[in-house]
């Protein structure tokens, strides 16, 4: 008599199932890896934590805890004490696709919940912005270096940065600000700051709010009204902005954005000429 075979067992099954090898790093943790490899892919060097911060939405500190998980997991290597060493140690078979969200979607809700409240009245202001000082090349010097950038009432100071920023093609973030007066740079003019610096400085007249909260509409521009931009406090990039037009009326699109460019963007260090 032949002896049943016996059906395996749910318990067996499911043990089964339980071996399936457990995911190296989580979704959320998966997007960062996402971002670091493109980025890295894009621009040949690594973001700042800034940048990172920046693109999800989180804090800085946020930022630097996730780095700093991805380290102790074994996902990525990164030398102590060195900006933008970042290195993935994940194959790129195993890196997800980057989904739609941080800077761009931000700016993306941004431009919905705008467009609703300030619809009515929002402008359309046309910049000229002027690099008039920093640590330039030899071949630079003399010759006319400025960005023509669209930027809506109803977008802030911190938007303007980052166009103008984008504009001459920098890639590492620094601390900036935007200051009015009787002239560009003027040391008893009103500035526009980082909250950052805005906690660091305490009580000061010339400080007169801050990037983030304060919009193009809310400085009272005027048509021919120069302003100052400084950006970087050590390499002190300076830079003067006239106010070429106001319009009323505000064309579909994305804003800001560069309608004209006028001379090459020098390196942002010195030393990037020299790696060409």
């Amino acid at each position: 008599m032949m002896a049943k075979r016996k059906s395996p067992s749910r318990r067996s099954a499911k043990s089964k199932k339980a071996a399936k090898p457990k995911a190296r790093f989580t979704a959320t943790q998966g997007q960062y890896l996402a971002f670091l490899y493109l980025y890295r892919k894009l621009h040949r060097c690594s973001p700042s934590e800034n940048e990172i911060a920046r693109y999800f939405r989180v804090s800085p500190p946020s930022a630097h805890q996730m780095i700093v998980k991805l380290e102790e997991k074994g996902l990525i290597t990164r030398e102590p004490g060195v900006a933008r060493s970042v290195q993935l140690t994940v194959p790129k078979g195993e890196i997800p696709d980057l989904e739609d969200e941080g800077e761009e979607a931000q700016a993306t809700v941004a431009d919905r919940h705008v467009e609703k409240a300030g619809s009515r009245t929002t402008r359309l202001y046309t910049l000229q912005v002027f690099l008039i000082g920093g640590p330039v090349p030899k071949e630079f010097t003399g010759k006319e270096i400025s960005r023509t950038i669209q930027i809506r009432g109803d977008q802030t100071l911190e938007a303007l940065h980052r166009a103008i920023f984008q504009a001459f093609d920098r890639w590492d973030e620094h601390f900036y600000e935007f200051q009015f007066g009787k002239g560009p740079h003027d040391p008893k003019g009103k500035r526009y700051v980082l909250p950052e610096m805005l906690a660091q400085e305490g009580p000061d007249p010339t400080l007169a709010g801050d990037v983030r909260r304060t919009a193009i509409d809310a400085l009272g521009l005027k048509v021919d009204q120069p302003f100052g931009y400084w950006f970087d406090y050590g390499d002190d990039w300076w830079h003067q902005i006239g106010v070429v037009a106001i319009e009323g009326k505000v064309p579909k699109g994305r804003y800001p954005r560069v309608i004209k460019r006028v001379g090459k963007s020098p390196p942002q260090y010195m030393d990037e000429e020299e790696e060409e």
